[in-house]
């Protein structure tokens, strides 16, 4: 009749609707796709028997609102980690829910956190599973952020950016902010040089931040800069998710040794790992 699935791997919501003449009255439905952070819906449209919808929303979670004829809400499908979350997502979440099930308490620092609308962290986030630090250096989606997180009293924002030494940087910004950095080459593989401005901007030492808290699990998303700052933790995360697609073949090697010679499993899923330090 109304059948919803959830495909994260091509980030892909899909409702069909089939044999509802039962429901015939409230034809056409009315099918919204509902950010699970922002509520905003990112698409809405209508289905008549034997219609499709799809949303392809990069990499947001949505809800599916669906609504009769005359604006009744009929159903409200909630997506859920464990039945509809990749294969980190879940890992994650497990993880967060056993140390709180068993009463520990658990801190995390999430460096690149854009408008805190997707990552693989925000499921876990919403349902206060742990207290978190979300930074991100761009001034326009930071404040979109403070507004996705308000009054959330387990949640901290930063606006700073976050390096291996704390010097003075070149940050580049350009388009929606995804790819925003303080690496050049980058943003330069993804955006035409017209449409990025370079500002200079003070950054802070990662293990400035590390210490300032006793963080157990870490989340970077920052364009090139994930290898070089894992590279330089002296405090080692019991687990750490990072990207690894604008990485250079000689900091993938680095990695591989400095995550075996301090007891990290590592596990990748399409261009994210994540490493869980062992015993």
């Amino acid at each position: 009749m109304i059948d919803i699935s959830y495909n994260r791997d091509n980030n892909l919501t899909r409702v069909e609707l089939n044999n509802s003449s039962l429901i015939k009255t409230h034809l056409p439905l009315k099918i919204q796709f509902k950010n699970i952070i922002s509520n905003e819906i990112h698409y809405e449209t209508e289905l008549q028997d034997y219609w499709w919808a799809e949303w392809r929303g990069g990499e947001f979670i949505t809800d599916v609102l669906i609504y009769s004829l005359d604006g009744t809400l009929l159903h409200e499908y909630k997506w859920d980690v464990v039945n509809h979350g990749d294969e980190i997502e879940k890992m994650l979440w497990f993880y967060l829910k056993s140390r709180q099930t068993q009463g520990i308490k658990s801190n995390g620092l999430v460096i690149g956190s854009h408008d805190g609308r997707n990552g693989h962290w925000i499921y876990p986030v919403k349902h206060k599973l742990t207290d978190v630090t979300l930074i991100d250096g761009s001034d326009k989606q930071f404040i979109s952020l403070i507004e996705n997180y308000k009054n959330q009293y387990h949640v901290e924002t930063l606006n700073t950016v976050v390096t291996v030494d704390g010097s003075d940087v070149e940050w580049y910004q350009g388009g929606e902010g995804y790819t925003d950095t303080v690496v050049p080459s980058v943003i330069n593989s993804w955006l035409d040089s017209s449409k990025i401005k370079k500002s200079y901007r003070k950054s802070i030492a990662i293990n400035d931040l590390m210490k300032d808290k006793n963080y157990d699990w870490l989340h970077l998303d920052v364009e090139g800069l994930d290898g070089d700052l894992i590279l330089a933790l002296e405090s080692k995360p019991n687990l750490i998710i990072y990207e690894d697609e604008n990485l250079d073949i000689i900091t993938k090697t680095k990695l591989d040794a400095w995550f075996l010679e301090n007891s990290y499993t590592t596990i990748k899923h399409k261009c994210n790992i994540i490493a869980v330090k062992n015993g």
